[in-house]
């Protein structure tokens, strides 16, 4: 239903002294204080957010430059003493024992070539904080021992790949018998370049 027109208007006015200004003026002295607050606030906010992220993006990356190399040469190995094992019996099913046991004596020399040079940067460095003559000269009989070892394994390497008809008939001979059995052992291989 429509209204009607109004017939007459009032008006009201409210008189304010000064007691109430000045409290009006105080009320809004404030509000604009706490915008500014408000902004200043998110402000720094933003900055701590970022602050805080920059740290933890600093402190990960220190953290990789201390432990990520270790980690992923852990992976790694971890990987390998898993997997050697493995295709190790895979090829004593497809080849004849022979190179198979080369290959696992290579490795076993890799492992104690890097004991000896964990030893020989401990013990032996006058620059370390653990050099100690005793065992020095401890880790230099061990590489004396491992030097016989080593020329010993590729003495049988090298009988191997002369003339054996059982490595042969898989096509396994002269070059690539001893790129099978030393094949990512780098310190030993003889054909390793650094």
């Amino acid at each position: 239903m429509p209204r009607r027109r109004p017939d007459q208007v009032f008006e009201h006015r409210i008189s304010l002294s000064d007691f109430e200004r000045q409290r009006i003026d105080e009320v809004i002295t404030t509000a604009q204080a706490n915008v500014a607050v408000d902004g200043l606030t998110a402000t720094l906010t933003a900055v701590s957010g970022i602050g805080l992220a920059g740290a933890a993006l600093l402190g990960s990356f220190v953290f990789m430059k201390w432990k990520g190399p270790t980690i992923l040469t852990d992976a790694f190995n971890k990987l390998t003493e898993t997997t050697n094992p493995i295709l190790d019996d895979i090829v004593d099913l497809i080849l004849p024992s022979n190179p198979a046991e080369l290959r696992r004596e290579a490795q076993r020399l890799a492992k104690v070539r890097g004991n000896i040079a964990s030893g020989e940067a401990n013990f032996c460095d006058l620059s370390s904080g653990n050099y100690d003559e005793a065992q020095c000269s401890t880790v230099q009989v061990q590489k004396d021992q491992y030097f016989i070892e080593l020329e010993a394994l590729r003495a049988q390497v090298r009988d191997a790949t002369v003339g054996s008809a059982e490595v042969s008939y898989m096509g396994l001979v002269g070059d690539a018998l001893g790129t099978f059995i030393f094949s990512g052992l780098g310190d030993i291989d003889p054909n390793y370049q650094a």
